[in-house]
């Protein structure tokens, strides 16, 4: 019977330290979880950054639409890629994002990288 009394605190610090390690390695709060948080973590770091680079570019473009810096040549190049439209003597060369003639032009933003 003192043997089994001397060995209780014992056994019951063991239980204890098995319920921690256990839980250390399962569950919500997890080793492995805290994995996965810091990888999504740096993922949305990663959007983020396009985001505001992507916010800054519009900002600029807006800007140069403002009614204190009004740059007609951007207002005009701006007013033919949106409407399509040209002056009969105008010769018009649309190139891509690569460089490639006959490009269709590419939005301020590319919403994949926000998704």
């Amino acid at each position: 019977m003192s043997r089994l009394k001397n060995l209780l605190p014992f056994l019951g610090f063991a239980c204890l330290i098995s319920y921690f390690a256990y839980h250390t390695f399962t569950g919500e709060q997890s080793v492995g979880k805290l994995m996965v948080y810091h990888q999504r973590e740096a993922a949305l770091a990663h959007q983020l950054a396009a985001l505001q680079a992507c916010r800054s570019d519009l900002e600029k473009r807006v800007n140069l639409l403002s009614d204190q810096s009004l740059d007609l040549d951007y207002l005009e190049q701006r007013a033919r890629a949106v409407l399509y439209m040209a002056d009969a003597r105008d010769v018009l060369v649309q190139l891509g994002d690569d460089g490639a003639v006959g490009g269709q032009g590419v939005a301020p933003c590319d919403q994949t990288a926000a998704s």
